[in-house]
């Protein structure tokens, strides 16, 4: 049998000869045993390791249990059995808090894991509509805007700084915030911009409103539709 210097494992942080990564150690093993038990199928081998894998990841030519499982199957085998690994993380991660897909793959990367296991991971999660970006950015803008008044523009820089692709943000962003829906949030905004303006009637008060949609992510066009429709009405006492 042909092995390779033994790795770190990314569970313990200790380096193991016996660590179930694809490609680490041994080039060849026996199969000693298969049993299936809480959804996953474990293979025990005769280099003391036993891999976990999905069942979908069984092969069908797999050797039966005493036959020596060939080099490129096994390989295949520890691919899958990091695959479950990691599918395994990344729901632990996500349990906790939501991520920008890029954010879970450097967390899921510091533990040790290979880029392959990672991102066929996240790609199989992706086409099975169980997590991606798109998610992702759907619930950081509604919450986004559950708090604030803010335009497209606003949602659509917030994700690409958290890593989002600039499609799917924008595709979002249009999909969460219809037109109408952002007219109403931009005269939300004016309203509460114009109520801080001691002298309404000064020329820059306009002015500083429309800045101040925009800053929040309202377009020059919406900005200056709203500052106008919510500037309050002059009011002049009658000495009569």
């Amino acid at each position: 049998m042909m092995r390779r210097f033994p790795r770190r494992d990314p569970e313990s942080g200790r380096a193991d000869d016996h660590n179930d990564q694809p490609g680490f150690l041994v080039k060849e093993a026996r199969l000693l045993d298969v049993r299936q038990e809480s959804g996953s199928v474990f293979l025990a081998l005769d280099d003391g390791e036993t891999l976990e894998v999905a069942p979908e990841s069984v092969p069908a030519g797999l050797p039966e249990p005493g036959e020596m499982i060939p080099p490129d199957l096994l390989d295949d085998l520890r691919l899958a059995a990091e695959r479950k690994k990691v599918a395994r993380l990344v729901f632990a991660i996500l349990d906790r808090r939501l991520h920008p897909i890029a954010r879970i793959r450097d967390k899921v990367l510091e533990k040790g894991y290979s880029p392959d296991a990672i991102d066929a991971v996240l790609e199989q999660m992706a086409s099975r509509g169980l997590y991606s970006d798109h998610r992702y950015a759907e619930a950081y803008c509604r919450d986004c805007l559950a708090s604030r008044a803010v335009g497209r523009r606003y949602l659509v820089s917030k994700l690409r700084g958290k890593r989002v692709p600039a499609s799917i943000a924008l595709e979002v962003a249009n999909e969460i915030l219809d037109t109408e829906t952002e007219e109403v949030l931009a005269d939300r905004a004016a309203e509460t911009r114009w109520k801080r303006i001691r002298n309404t009637e000064d020329i820059k008060a306009l002015a500083k409103v429309v800045r101040f949609l925009q800053g929040r992510g309202f377009d020059a066009g919406t900005a200056n539709r709203a500052a106008r429709r919510m500037k309050p009405l002059e009011t002049t006492l009658d000495g009569d």
